[in-house]
């Protein structure tokens, strides 16, 4: 995913919605764990993550 791994997405995504104040602690460690990769909020995130590294790796020097 050039650069990004994808555990770092999942640990952005999980801190996300505990900031938000989600308390289904369950869910939460189930999108850390890497069990929820097929679900909206991961699959919006990896979306942006790949969105944003694409435009870093062809931004001109």
């Amino acid at each position: 995913m050039n650069g990004l791994k994808l555990a770092e997405i999942r640990d952005a995504v999980a801190t996300a919605l505990e900031a938000r104040g989600l308390g289904n602690r369950s869910f939460i460690e189930e999108i850390r764990a890497g069990r929820r990769d097929d679900g909206p909020f991961m699959l919006g995130a990896i979306a942006w993550a790949t969105a944003i590294m694409r435009t870093k790796v062809d931004a001109p020097d």
